[in-house]
This record gives structure tokens, C-alpha cells and sequence, in this order.
């Protein structure tokens, strides 16, 4: 699966399209990944669909300012406690 995210990240940036790539680094789903483009499509699945829809949202916003470094945000979820995310900006 990393190659294919991988894969579909090299054809973005070949497109010009910029993408981000969010990783889970702490809670019971760390390690999964999700892809955000700025149109709001997304391939990937970071545990929880509340939790996809906020990174996404948030992704969305810094892929729309051309951000670029690496940033680690908290998420508040419901029964789960906080999930730190990390998300990196590749931008053409």
C-alpha cells in the first residue's frame, strides 16, 4: 500500500496538483494514512470517518495557503482521547 500512495503522489505532482499526506503518530490507528487533495478527494482511511473529514478539512486549508513544512496537529475525538496527526504539504 505505501507504494500506492507513493505512486498517486509523483502523479499529482506531475499534474501540478498539490497533495498532502496525513499519518496518524499516536493513538490505537497509528501508522494509517490518508491523501488530501485540495478538490477534497481523498484516498486512504485514518481509522475513524469523523477523523478522516476533520484532516481532510484541515488539509484542504493548508494545501489552499501553499504551506510547506511538515506540521503535527491534535485531534479531539469522542471516546478515543486526542490523535496526533502528522501531515506533509507536497506541493509541484
Amino acid at each position: 500500500m505505501a507504494e500506492e500512495f507513493e505512486s498517486l503522489i509523483e502523479a499529482s505532482l506531475r499534474r501540478g496538483e498539490p497533495v498532502a499526506l496525513a499519518t496518524v503518530l499516536s493513538g490505537p490507528t497509528a501508522g494509517r494514512r490518508l491523501l488530501v487533495w485540495v478538490a477534497g478527494h481523498t484516498f486512504g482511511d485514518l481509522g475513524w470517518p469523523r477523523l478522516n473529514q476533520r484532516v481532510a478539512l484541515y488539509a484542504e486549508q493548508l494545501l489552499e495557503r501553499g504551506a510547506r513544512p511538515a506540521a503535527a496537529k491534535k485531534f479531539e475525538l469522542p471516546g478515543a482521547g486526542n490523535v496526533e496527526v502528522r501531515l506533509e504539504l507536497r506541493l509541484p
